[in-house]
């Protein structure tokens, strides 16, 4: 007996003697562009070890066995799995792992969107992968997905689904270039970017990229502030699917989305689908009644009901063609607010989410300012690799729009002015009792519809050609876009009819001088903004012993501007009776942009670069005429903008610490903006004239310039810290003078000269210094947790030159910042398998933990502060499941 347990024990220590615990290592990459992964899960199967890839795509897995089989997981990418047989020992270094993207065509795609590498492009960028988004940011907007980047204040606007503003570097989103896929997305009359439009876009993204500055994009964009690339999933390789349920406050209570992913087909088809739906509890709470409650949007009557749909089809039809369509809508109706002023808060001892634009009718809540949206955009791209440094990228895309928001109308003033209960409601009930009081065909107040109905063409072509060390791209950027504009009447609020006449009494159409007006007729105004785009493009860069990247931008446009009017005005106010119906003269402007740049790596640690840049731009088609409503007149003066840029930043990385600095500053001279309300002194009496005649403001400058800081550390392999700092130092630099005309009756008008120093004022309406702090944790299998800290200050109010002329507002209010505020939010996540093909996961993100009552956005606007408050403690839980 003695024998057999001494034998037993000698084949126990030999097993051990024969099974010593190692260290494996090894090296993750893009098996495509050869790009360290950050992040990957590594994981030792059946058992509950692992660990993540760190900053350079490195890992090691310490005290396992071999024989041994890991798997690495990541999203967007293929699941791979490497074995390592029994026998080795110590450390075992596995090497570069190639992990191949999961999807199709993504590489042309982010080349075609002007997408840059790290430390190659000298430019400052910041990126947020597939992972973070799926992760990170669970049914959270684009722009709060990029609140934790240097540079960067977003806001959520009035607070309605969809109003969300993102500023870069103290620039409004009218000077930030939005992409979709490459594709441009602003508003081509006022350069605007319309969220609200692209509602649902969060769920489609596979990954987005923020350049700030003049940015590496070769279009002919105008992005003073940067560029957002934001690049939708592809269609994937792999069959699949996912369903996911959402549910919070905020502005929406209710999320259903569903994915499909047919895979790649023995033909080279494949086929990717994402279809969701948002609801406040009820559809349609604040449109027909809805009682606000704890339940619904956080804004009285900010109802949503939106759809949105995505559609990616590629087909390879050959090695060197292939084919890639994408099309995303968002229908969307949802109820929108009016932010009340300081004056209004205490009358009526109104809450930080409180909104002007609500009232009752008939007994039930009501939103007298609705907008119902549907624009869907799409595209086709032919990418053609003539040979391998040869290629030609060619998309068409269009995009048309139907969209309307309703406005209330006062027909004895310019501004809404109708009757309010003791707690701020408007008093429909009242109003349609006036209205029934007077003559049929005289209300004193309904609502009308303003549409915004657009076609938009373009065309964008790239050359590529690569000859060792010097990449050429050429190309040309073609649009052409109409948009009918104009008002219904939506609701004459108990009236019969309306006649088609302003508070003056002249007609809005001399063509029907007698129409009386019902629901669904035209009013007020009614014309098409036409803009025709004709661009062409070149850049170079040069690589020198992987040491010095050297880029060079050029580009050259012509954009035309021109108005129809449809209605013939009957208003003699500045000739509109003589310059409304028809069309108006064609406008052109020739602009260009050069930027140049270089790229030093210093060792493979350090880099350096420096960037500067020119461009010239065409005042915006809505600044460029008189009255655009009313005038085919153009504006007197106009001139194109002219901006300077120049910017030096360092990086550093290495396995566990990323770091960027950059110093920059732009300036922007000749810049346009328009007076459009008005205090005056006429013959001795104070007169606020609200329907006067924009004029422009031509000769201001403003300087931008500041200091950005980001950076991530490792400190576990599966610890991370994260945070950015930026340091904005943003004003005006000249005076601002205007000579406009001020009505003294039908007939007859007085010059008012205005002028007013605004050296040295602020230039933007959103926080100068910004800190933020990231944890992000994975070290528990199947699970992570993290949390973000956010701290905002010198907030000063949001105001434009003509507010100091107008008398409105005084350079002392301008200098008072508003409240410092900091913010904190977490998030969590747990993934779980119920089979071998059936996999989910449960995650939760809690915004403002602490409840903060902060001041986020402020103006000043007849003689009170209009101070829009974030949001409250909001919460997001989710549901999804993949097969």
């Amino acid at each position: 007996m003695k024998q057999l347990l001494l034998s037993l024990a000698f084949v126990a220590l030999t097993q051990v003697s024969f099974s010593q615990t190692l260290t494996v290592k090894g090296r993750v990459l893009d098996a495509e562009t050869k790009e360290a992964l950050i992040g990957v899960s590594v994981l030792l199967e059946g058992t509950n070890k692992g660990t993540i890839t760190d900053l350079q795509g490195n890992f090691s897995l310490k005290n396992v066995q071999a024989p041994l089989s890991l798997r690495f997981r990541y999203i967007g990418y293929q699941d791979l799995s490497q074995e390592l047989a029994s026998g080795a020992e110590g450390e075992a270094d596995l090497g570069e792992i190639m992990l191949p993207t999961n999807t199709v065509n993504l590489k042309q795609i982010e080349v075609f969107a002007s997408v840059v590498e790290d430390r190659k492009t000298p430019v400052a960028v910041s990126s947020i992968s597939a992972q973070e988004i799926d992760e990170q940011y669970v049914g959270v907007d684009v722009p709060d997905m990029i609140n934790n980047t240097p540079g960067i204040y977003a806001t959520q606007g009035a607070g309605g689904f969809g109003d969300n503003e993102i500023y870069i570097r103290g620039f409004d989103q009218t000077n930030v270039a939005f992409l979709i896929n490459g594709v441009p997305v602003n508003d081509m009359e006022n350069g605007r970017m319309y969220w609200s439009n692209y509602a649902g876009i969060n769920d489609v993204m596979r990954e987005m990229q923020v350049q700030r500055g003049l940015g590496a994009s070769k279009l002919a964009i105008s992005s003073i502030g940067g560029t957002i690339n934001m690049i939708s999933k592809p269609a994937e390789r792999q069959e699949g699917g996912r369903l996911e349920y959402q549910t919070g406050t905020g502005t929406w209570n209710q999320k259903m989305k569903f994915s499909y992913n047919s895979g790649e087909s023995a033909k080279g088809w494949a086929l990717s689908f994402v279809g969701s739906r948002v609801t406040t509890n009820s559809p349609l709470g604040g449109l027909v009644g809805t009682e606000q409650t704890q339940y619904s949007s956080i804004i009285p009557g900010g109802f949503v009901d939106n759809w949105s749909y995505y559609l990616a089809l590629s087909k390879k039809i050959n090695p060197q063609h292939t084919l890639h369509f994408w099309a995303f809508g968002s229908p969307t109706n949802r109820g929108t607010r009016w932010v009340p002023g300081t004056q209004e808060r205490e009358r009526y001892k109104m809450g930080a989410q409180d909104n002007l634009a609500v009232g009752y009718r008939d007994g039930e809540l009501y939103n007298v300012r609705q907008n119902k949206i549907n624009k869907p955009l799409m595209a086709l791209t032919h990418y053609w690799d003539i040979n391998p440094s040869t290629s030609i990228s060619t998309s068409l895309y269009y995009s048309y729009a139907k969209v309307y928001s309703t406005q209330p109308v006062s027909q004895t003033s310019g501004i809404f002015d109708g009757p309010r209960n003791s707690v701020g409601h408007i008093d429909i009930d009242s109003m349609i009792r006036i209205n029934q009081s007077l003559a049929p065909g005289n209300p004193r107040y309904y609502i009308e519809a303003r549409y915004n109905n657009h076609q938009w063409v373009g065309l964008i072509s790239n050359f590529h050609k690569n000859l060792g060390s010097l990449d050429v791209l050429a190309g040309v950027d073609l649009r052409t876009y109409k948009a009918a504009h104009y008002a219904e009447i939506f609701d004459l609020l108990g009236a019969d009819y309306a006649l088609n006449n302003n508070r003056f009494g002249d007609s809005f159409d001399k063509l029907n001088p007698n129409d009386s007006l019902q629901v669904g007729d035209k009013t007020n105004y009614n014309y098409d903004g036409i803009v025709n785009w004709g661009a062409a493009f070149a850049q170079a860069e040069y690589t020198l012993m992987d040491k010095l990247v050297f880029f060079a931008t050029v580009s050259q446009t012509l954009t035309s501007y021109q108005r129809q009017g449809n209605f013939w005005s009957g208003s003699a106010f500045d000739g509109y009776d003589r310059f409304s119906l028809g069309p108006s003269e064609q406008m052109n402007f020739h602009t260009g942009t050069y930027k140049a740049g270089l790229n030093y790596r210093i060792t493979g640690r350090h880099n350096v670069f420096s960037n500067l840049g020119f461009f010239t731009r065409p005042p915006f088609h809505a600044n460029s005429f008189v009255d655009s409503r009313y005038s085919n007149r153009y504006l007197e003066g106009l001139t194109t903008e002219k901006v300077t840029a120049a910017e030096l930043g360092y990086g550093y990385r290495s396995g566990k610490l990323k770091v960027n600095l950059n110093a920059y500053i732009t300036s922007w001279r000749d810049r346009t903006t328009r007076a459009v309300w008005m205090k005056v002194t006429v013959q001795g009496t104070p007169v606020v004239v609200y329907d006067i005649t924009p004029r422009p403001i031509n000769g201001l400058q403003a300087v931008h310039q500041g200091l950005e800081l980001d950076f991530e550390y490792n400190l576990l392999p599966s610890l991370e810290l994260s945070g950015y700092a930026s340091l904005g130092d943003w004003y005006w630099t000249d005076s601002a003078s205007l000579s406009i005309p001020v009505p003294l009756s039908d007939t007859s008008t007085t010059q008012v000269n205005r002028s007013v120093d605004i050296n040295g004022l602020p230039a933007s309406g959103v926080a100068q210094t910004t800190l933020g702090l990231s944890l992000f944790y994975n070290g528990i299998r199947n699970t992570y947790v993290g949390g973000r800290w956010n701290y905002f200050d010198r907030l000063f109010p949001t105001y434009s030159p003509d507010d100091l002329l107008d008398g409105f507002i005084t350079p002392e209010v301008i200098q008072q910042s508003r409240p410092a505020y900091s913010v904190f939010s977490v998030f969590a996540g747990r993934y779980f398998d119920l089979s071998d093909d059936i996999s989910g996961r449960l995650s939760i993100s809690v915004q403002n933990v602490f409840n903060t009552e902060y001041i986020r956005w402020s103006g000043y606007f007849n003689n009170q502060f209009q101070d829009a408050y974030g949001f409250p403690r909001t919460y997001i839980i989710g549901l999804s499941i993949q097969f």
